[in-house]
C-alpha cells in the first residue's frame, strides 16, 4: 500500500473523534470515505493534511510520516468542504499564484479553465462566485498543486448534474495517471460509480472496509445488493442514517 493509515486516534477537547482507524491506499486507486455527517470523515481529512495531528498512531505515505515530511515535499494536495481562498485576489489571481508556487506540476491554468468554464469568471473575486463556480476554483486549485495523493472533502458539494459528470471524469482521468484517491462523502450512489475500494465509517470507527465485492462475500450479501443497503445492513436502519443520502443520476 502506499497509504497506511495505522492505528489512529483522535480526540478534541478530550471527546473521542476516531477510534483506532486502520486503512490502506494503493496507487492508481480512487476509494470512497462513506459516513453520515458527524461520522468523523472531516477529522480524519485533516489529520492527512497535518492540519491536526493524531492522539496516536501514525500517517505513512511511502516509507514516510506524514509528520517528518517537509511541507516543500509534501504529496498530498486537498479539496476542502468549506472553501479557503484570499478575498482580494480574483479567480485568475487565484490560479497564477498557485500555479508560481508549483512550476514543476504540467497540469497548465489554461486547460484548467477550459475544463471547469472558469472563463467568464477570472476577474472575479471568489465572493462574488456561486457555490458551484466556487467549488470549481477550489479544485481546479488543488490540481494544481504537485501531489500523488488527492484527498476530498465531499467535492460534489454544489455542483450541478454536469459538473458532476465532468468532475467524476476528472477522477477517474487522474487514476489512470496512477493518483492515490480519498473521496469523503454521504452520497452513496455516486461514490459507487467511481470508487473502487470503500471505507465504511461511524461514529468515528470503521465498521467495514474493501472493494464492494469483498464487503459483499465478507457480509454474505447478494452481489445485486446496493452500496446503501450494504451500509444501511452494518450501522442498522432508522435514525442512525440520517446524513447519509441516495443520489439518482441521469446522463
Amino acid at each position: 500500500m502506499y497509504v497506511n493509515v495505522e492505528n489512529v486516534n483522535f480526540a478534541y477537547d478530550k471527546k473521542p473523534i476516531l477510534h483506532d482507524i486502520n486503512f490502506g491506499m494503493n496507487k492508481g486507486e480512487i476509494t470512497g470515505l462513506i459516513g453520515p455527517n458527524g461520522a468523523g470523515k472531516s477529522t480524519m481529512l485533516k489529520l492527512m493534511i497535518k492540519k491536526m495531528k493524531p492522539n496516536n498512531g501514525k500517517i505513512i505515505i511511502g516509507d514516510n510520516n506524514i509528520f517528518s515530511i517537509k511541507r516543500e515535499n509534501n504529496p498530498v494536495t486537498f479539496i476542502p468542504d468549506i472553501p479557503v481562498y484570499y478575498e482580494e485576489l480574483t479567480v485568475w489571481e487565484h490560479l497564477q499564484f498557485i500555479k508560481a508556487l508549483y512550476p514543476e506540476n504540467s497540469v497548465t491554468v489554461d486547460s484548467l479553465i477550459r475544463e471547469f468554464n472558469l472563463n467568464q469568471h477570472l476577474n472575479k473575486i471568489p465572493s462574488a462566485l456561486s457555490k458551484g463556480t466556487l467549488q470549481k476554483l477550489m479544485i481546479a486549485l488543488a490540481l494544481l498543486r504537485q501531489y500523488d495523493v488527492l484527498l476530498a472533502d465531499e467535492p460534489f458539494n454544489g455542483l450541478d448534474p454536469a459538473q458532476t459528470y465532468k468532475l467524476k471524469n476528472t477522477l477517474k482521468n487522474l487514476k489512470k495517471q496512477d493518483k492515490t484517491i480519498l473521496i469523503s462523502t454521504h452520497l452513496l450512489s455516486l461514490a459507487e460509480d467511481f470508487c473502487g475500494r470503500y471505507i465504511f465509517l461511524y461514529d468515528g470507527r470503521i465498521v467495514e472496509q474493501g472493494t464492494k465485492a469483498e464487503i459483499l462475500q465478507k457480509q454474505q450479501m447478494n452481489k445485486e445488493t446496493s452500496l446503501e443497503q450494504i451500509y444501511m445492513s452494518l450501522i442498522g436502519e432508522g435514525e442512525h442514517y440520517a446524513g447519509v443520502q441516495k443520489t439518482v443520476m441521469c446522463e
